[in-house]
């Protein structure tokens, strides 16, 4: 917001941040990530999943769906942190199969996955990052991701939706932001110059190994998705009744 508005400060931020802190601190933070900031590129994207221990019974989200409408006293879900992405799709989950389930708050996605193993959390929410290497090596099982379609670099995974969880698209992803007063012509060279970077295959197959897709979409087309995330998120952030410290 403060640096210089010639494009020499470019920042790159998840939209944890730009979408999701954006509307949890809303009225709090002295910056707005529509006003003081223009959408440059979007970088890339991943999915999150829903995994339970892999000694669970429920073997799709159909069951599980089942099982928190029959016992909503007992229902709950562990993520790496409270006020995420991750928090938050719980939240959707809850709200799309009518049982508000309890969120537990883990200090980090180790502690999340390690528990998850141990079988002591029913469920857990993450990004598929930090849960595939741990479902494909037997150790928790991954119901589904919260996605509208088949993640390319896991296509055997389910999403929650084809198992009858009608939800929305849900994605994690990075992009580049430059001051709302950077000229529109130092944008655009800016957004054509990282388009030419993420075409290298090279860089995508590095990219693809962290199961991290790469997902440019230039400037015009990044800020009309930016403005529709934060409209798709901002009723379930508020109806959670979530407040931070």
């Amino acid at each position: 917001k403060r640096e210089s508005a010639d494009g020499s400060v470019i920042l790159i931020a998840p939209n944890a941040l730009t979408t999701i802190q954006s509307l949890v601190y809303a009225g709090r933070l002295d910056y707005s990530i529509k006003d003081d900031f223009t959408a440059v590129s979007k970088l890339a994207s991943y999915p999150f999943g829903l995994a339970v221990p892999v000694t669970s019974p429920f073997k799709t989200a159909g069951e599980l769906r089942e099982q928190l409408r029959a016992k909503p006293a007992m229902a709950s879900f562990g993520t790496s942190g409270a006020g995420g992405m991750a928090h938050f799709s719980g939240v959707l989950f809850g709200q799309v199969v009518g049982v508000p389930w309890t969120h537990v708050a883990f200090k980090g996605g180790a502690p999340l996955i390690t528990d998850l193993i141990g079988g002591h959390v029913p469920v857990g929410i993450d990004t598929l990052i930090d849960q595939i290497e741990h479902h494909r090596a037997g150790k928790i099982r991954i119901l589904g991701t919260f996605s509208t379609q088949r993640y390319s670099l896991a296509p055997e995974l389910p999403t929650l939706a084809e198992q009858g969880v009608p939800l929305p698209n849900v994605e994690g992803w990075f992009g580049a932001f430059v001051s709302s007063k950077t000229p529109k012509a130092t944008v655009t060279r800016i957004d054509q110059a990282i388009g030419k970077v993420l075409a290298n295959p090279e860089l995508k197959a590095k990219m693809n190994k962290l199961v991290i897709d790469v997902t440019y979409l230039p400037s015009d087309q990044f800020a009309k998705a930016q403005a529709a995330e934060l409209v798709q998120w901002a009723p379930v952030v508020r109806d959670s009744g979530f407040k931070p410290d």
